[in-house]
């Protein structure tokens, strides 16, 4: 609609001018600026004199057409330098993310400064993957102890649903309730512990890869040590 009543307006402009009698301009011209806007008028900028631009006449017909109404393409992009840091993907606000400041040489070289600097000994490596997988053992004790405590209730609930179902008794609303929120429990429950065990696979992974890279170090250094 928007685009539709531009055009409407662009004509009745066009019109306007064109018949307006002797008193107007017997030359409209059309030209685009910068922005690829087109735009009629009776005179031209200063600064599109020199430029290209067409001339209707009063019928609207083109009489001199210099350059085309479509803006000349964008110069093209100068292809990627490998050897510099292109921009890294942007994240979920749109905004650009912060230029990489290190190699990938450079940040590995930081990463195992680091890692040497923080552990003495292979021992040390063990005993900080431990620290993490004790606490994750006291979560894990929490979780077990709501599970089995749920699960107590619920056979008890299902226990006595049964009874009453045996004696033909109905089994209110509230029991059946109960036990659907112990099923929706339980299976939380069970979830939490799941991720609870992911979790600590993922650290075992980490400190075992931190192993690696420790002994890895230390093979080199010795050599360098030999070396010299």
């Amino acid at each position: 609609m928007e685009l539709k009543a531009r055009s409407h307006f662009i004509y009745l402009l066009i019109t306007t001018m064109l018949l307006a009698g002797p008193a107007c301009a017997a030359e409209v011209f059309r030209w685009v600026d910068e922005n690829g806007e087109v735009h009629y008028s009776e005179t031209l900028p200063p600064d599109f004199q020199d430029k290209g631009h067409d001339v209707l006449n009063r019928r609207g017909i083109v009489l001199d057409e210099d350059v085309s109404l479509t803006p000349p393409p964008p110069p093209p992009e100068p292809e990627p330098d490998e050897n510099v840091p292109q921009e890294l993907p942007r994240d979920s606000s749109g905004l650009p993310r912060p230029k990489q400041q290190y190699s990938e040489v450079e940040m590995q070289k930081r990463m195992d400064n680091f890692l040497m600097l923080r552990y003495e000994s292979e021992q040390e490596i063990v005993d900080a993957m431990n620290v993490e997988i004790k606490q994750l053992a006291y979560d894990r004790r929490l979780l077990e102890t709501g599970r089995d405590s749920m699960l107590d209730a619920y056979r008890g609930n299902i226990k006595q649903a049964a009874n009453k179902q045996r004696s033909g008794q109905a089994v209110d609303d509230s029991a059946s309730r109960d036990i659907d929120n112990l099923r929706s429990g339980l299976a939380k429950n069970q979830k939490e512990l799941d991720l609870l065990m992911a979790r600590e696979l993922s650290i075992k992974t980490d400190f075992q890869a931190q192993m690696d890279r420790y002994r890895y170090l230390l093979e080199e250094w010795a050599k360098e040590q030999a070396d010299s």
